[in-house]
């Protein structure tokens, strides 16, 4: 090399390095005129009720269970004390009102169910608990 290009090539060198510097910023201003991407949906924030609450919603949850299967227990008592009553019963005025004292405490029965998983709308599986629980009607037909 010679003298003179050991002299212009620190000049190209300095010259090329706001060159560099200018086309590196130009790269972000090219992609920002591009068109935007739909940001990323946002996720939701869960949070988790801390431990005692969780215990205190279990509680609640198996009393409103414990309290339905009670219920379901003393119509089932109720039910088949009913169907005895009927069994026997020979007078057909006596049959009608059993009937309608059966269906009365069947209505009564359902809306301490309905009651119940009232108090607790959020548990799905309080809700299946009634259904699971409802005591077999005899009903009258054929008496």
């Amino acid at each position: 090399m010679t003298n003179s290009s050991h002299k212009i090539l620190p000049f190209l060198l300095a010259m090329s390095m706001p060159l560099a510097a200018i086309a590196q910023t130009a790269t972000p201003a090219v992609k920002a005129a591009a068109p935007a991407r739909a940001a990323p949906a946002a996720r939701p924030v869960v949070t988790t009720p801390s431990h005692n609450a969780q215990f205190q919603q279990q509680v609640n949850r198996q009393q409103v269970i414990n309290q339905q299967n009670q219920n379901a227990v003393q119509q089932q008592l109720r039910q088949n004390n009913m169907n005895q009553q009927r069994n026997t019963a020979t007078d057909p005025g006596l049959r009608n009102q059993l009937d309608n004292a059966d269906r009365a405490q069947q209505q009564t029965y359902q809306s301490q169910q309905d009651a119940t998983v009232r108090r607790d709308p959020t548990n799905p599986r309080v809700r299946d608990a009634t259904q699971r629980t409802a005591p077999a009607s005899s009903g009258s037909a054929g008496h």
